[in-house]
């Protein structure tokens, strides 16, 4: 049972390496095979206030969003030879290939969902630095390592486990979120407000 802890541990920490070191570092080469995410990824969600219409073709094309299901696959086949001696650690892997799938999906179809459910991947497109807010499903290893980057007056977690739904008494015993993670730009200044 000690792999599901692990499985989580070990899906968060891939995601935000994958997505620093490999999708941004590697992806910035636009005759890189990562290439599709920083340059293609980025540009249609910027483009459409943080909606990928991309989402809405078949899930294996060619495509950014083809390529990101493909990767996913292939992680998942590279641990499946570890499930006869470790199935809990494996399935959580498996189960958060797919969560993730899931939830970078729903996220990019819906903004407002998004930008309410996983505002660190929201302020990672939305906001002025691409290169911080690396994790997508929770914000846990952007915590550890030091890039999470508020958005100002955007809607942030309440913790650092990225959880919408936590026991008082467990909510109060972890770091405040404010403390780990820092604003980034100025406050957005309504237009009639300048005007008065």
């Amino acid at each position: 049972m000690i792999g599901i802890p692990l499985g989580l541990i070990t899906a968060n920490a891939f995601e935000w390496f994958m997505h620093k070191h490999v999708l941004h570092e590697q992806g910035r080469d636009r005759n890189n095979f990562w290439a599709f995410h920083f340059h293609e990824h980025h540009k249609v969600v910027r483009k459409n206030e943080y909606h990928d219409p991309n989402y809405l073709k078949f899930p294996l094309g060619r495509h950014a969003q083809g390529k990101e299901a493909w990767g996913l696959i292939a992680a998942s086949v590279a641990v499946a030879p570890l499930f006869p001696v470790a199935p809990f650690y494996v399935g959580t892997l498996w189960y958060c290939s797919a969560n993730y799938y899931r939830v970078h999906k729903k996220s990019h179809m819906e903004p407002a969902w998004g930008r309410a459910n996983i505002p660190w991947h929201y302020d990672h497109h939305m906001g002025r630095n691409p290169d911080a807010n690396w994790c997508v499903t929770k914000p846990w290893f952007d915590y550890v390592m030091g890039t999470r980057e508020f958005m100002p007056d955007a809607p942030r977690e309440t913790n650092v486990l990225g959880l919408k739904w936590l026991p008082a008494w467990l909510e109060q015993r972890l770091p405040d979120p404010m403390k780990l993670g820092r604003v980034v730009g100025a406050r957005v200044v309504a237009a009639d407000s300048q005007a008065a």
